[in-house]
Parts: structure tokens; C-alpha cells; sequence
């Protein structure tokens, strides 16, 4: 009798889909570390600022 009244665990990727909370806090938590990384990679790549230009402003 015990037995069949176990109840099963639902699969960890019903109980994601079926929280749209979660979902949603998902959704933003990637685009949010995607938009920072392609951030950081950008600030990255600017270029350093001539010495000529750096002289004439610290005079």
C-alpha cells in the first residue's frame, strides 16, 4: 500500500518551464551578463591615446 503512494519528483526541466518567474529572471540574468561582457570586451579594444594628445592636455 505504501508503495503506491509515492509520489515522483517532477523532472527539474518541468519544474523551470512551469515557473515563469524563474523564467523570466533567467531571461534578464542572461542578457544582463551577455550586455556586460560584450561591455567589457568593448572598453577593451579602445585604442590607447596618442602620446602627442596626452602631452598637449597635461600641459
Amino acid at each position: 500500500m505504501e508503495e503506491n503512494k509515492k509520489v515522483k519528483n517532477p523532472p527539474l526541466w518541468k519544474m523551470i518551464l512551469d515557473d515563469y518567474m524563474l523564467l523570466l529572471f533567467i531571461g534578464v540574468a542572461i542578457y544582463a551578463i551577455f550586455y556586460l561582457i560584450w561591455g567589457v570586451m568593448e572598453i577593451g579594444n579602445v585604442p590607447l591615446m596618442p602620446d602627442e594628445i596626452k602631452n598637449s592636455l597635461i600641459k
